[in-house]
């Protein structure tokens, strides 16, 4: 082959190679570009969520822990063979005050005797009864606060929550001496019934977990403000459910648990039972389909006082006894009564010594009966 032919079909080949190397070093260059671009950030954003996430909790950990305090009651019960034995109730409180008042369950405390709290090096510091209302699980007892580090929680607002939003608990599940968890805030205004405390609509759900000693304890927001006080966790080997109460129900009462030892409650006086379409058509009640049938009044009570009046007609069906024949409420200052719950949310609302105005049904007469509250006894 010629020289020229030769030299003519190196240039090709010399071109042809460089070609491929220039490409391959760009695609290599392209490449790292491209994965810097989408994984050096995700890991970086990755990292800090995690190092914030770790350090808030720790951050009101900290600032919290001098708040919260561990609780023991000791007290004795009567069984039903005469005999009495000795109990022992575990939970956790908070400060509220710079001189040694502490809120927490009712349930926690109950009727002791005995209360021993125990917070940062202090342990075994006799604490006092202040006041009590077992019907919203409250209580609040107090400590001598002389020559003690205490450091109050801030309260937060309970009518701001959000469902999803970020919470954390602190208490003593098991007595687990100061232990923390996390979660979000699962649901609102739900109802949560005890043998004496009733809370219609206006309960936290959360997902953080909530065990036996927790009651009693703060649930706060990421702000280290306390929300809600932890008081129950749902059982029948349900998971990650637990209920607080709203601080915002516990903080109007608090000023009256310190004066009075009780929060004052207005009062109706009455016992009643709802009132549907079936049990109107059962007993005969026509053109009533809702409402509230009073089977019972109390003596010397608001209701009483008003002349509202209960049922004397006795009928026993499957070991349920309704006393039919009583006043029918089915309106309060014009606002529709179809539960007892409803009945007793809208009575909360008042206070003692206000008038309300009462919208019964009376056999086949339409009354409004103006009732004045009293003090609940």
């Amino acid at each position: 082959m010629p020289f020229w032919k030769q030299l003519k079909n190196f240039k090709d080949n010399a071109f042809f190679f460089a070609a491929v190397f220039l490409f391959a070093v760009l695609s290599i260059n392209i490449n790292i570009n491209v994965r810097s671009s989408f994984a050096a950030p995700h890991s970086t954003v990755a990292k800090d969520v995690s190092a914030t996430g770790s350090s808030i909790v720790e951050k009101l950990f900290n600032k919290l822990k001098p708040s919260v305090v561990h609780i023991e009651a000791f007290g004795l019960i009567k069984l039903k063979n005469g005999a009495i034995m000795p109990v022992e109730s575990i939970g956790t409180g908070f400060f509220i005050s710079k001189t040694g008042y502490i809120l927490t369950n009712f349930h926690v405390i109950g009727n002791a005797s005995k209360i021993y709290v125990g917070f940062l090096h202090y342990k075994n510091i006799k604490a006092d009864i202040i006041g009590t209302d077992p019907a919203s699980d409250l209580a609040i007892i107090h400590i001598n606060s002389s020559g003690k580090h205490i450091v109050p929680a801030a309260l937060g607002n309970s009518s701001k929550l959000r469902v999803g939003e970020k919470v954390m608990a602190i208490g003593n599940p098991y007595n687990l001496y100061q232990t923390v968890t996390t979660g979000i805030i699962s649901g609102l205004k739900r109802s949560l019934l005890f043998p004496q405390a009733r809370f219609y609509e206006n309960i936290i759900q959360t997902d953080a977990a909530i065990n036996p000693g927790n009651s009693g304890g703060p649930l706060v927001d990421y702000k280290g403000r306390v929300i809600g006080i932890n008081t129950a966790k749902l059982t029948n080997n349900a998971e990650n459910i637990g209920f607080a109460i709203p601080i915002n129900l516990a903080k109007k009462d608090i000023p009256e648990l310190i004066k009075y030892g009780r929060i004052i409650k207005p009062w109706l006086g009455i016992e009643a039972i709802k009132i549907n379409k079936n049990f109107a058509v059962l007993f005969g009640m026509k053109d009533i389909h809702a409402g509230l049938l009073i089977e019972k009044v109390f003596p010397g009570s608001p209701a009483y006082r008003a002349g509202l009046r209960a049922g004397k007609r006795i009928i026993q069906m499957k070991n349920i006894i309704y006393v039919l024949g009583g006043d029918i409420i089915t309106r309060i200052n014009n606002i529709k009564v179809y539960s007892f719950s409803r009945l007793e949310k809208l009575i909360s609302s008042f206070l003692p010594g206000q008038v309300i105005t009462v919208k019964i049904r009376r056999g086949k007469v339409v009354k409004l009966v103006k009732v004045k509250l009293s003090k609940e006894p």
